[in-house]
């Protein structure tokens, strides 16, 4: 999975939320804000192509939390992403 062409992240009022070129997408009019994990996730896809596995792998190792929790975050955040159209 990785990100789409236009999107991005930036903090407003102490929250972190998705953002869209609008010369890219003139659709794009969610209201995404992110977790910790959530921003991690991101950043970690901004690198590159990245599975599932390597998400579930980086996160158990950045934070202390279970593979089972771990697990549903990341279903959580790559189901927001494509419902959004953010990732491929």
């Amino acid at each position: 999975m990785k990100i789409n062409n236009g999107f991005s992240i930036k903090e407003e009022n102490g929250v972190t939320i998705v953002v869209c070129d609008k010369t890219i997408n003139r659709n794009f009019n969610a209201n995404i804000q992110l977790t910790d994990t959530s921003i991690f996730l991101w950043k970690l896809l901004e690198t590159g192509d990245k599975t599932k596995e390597e998400m579930l792998n980086a996160l158990l190792e950045h934070f202390d939390i279970s593979a089972v929790l771990a697990l549903n975050n990341i279903d959580v955040f790559i189901r927001t992403l494509k419902e959004n159209g953010i990732i491929e």
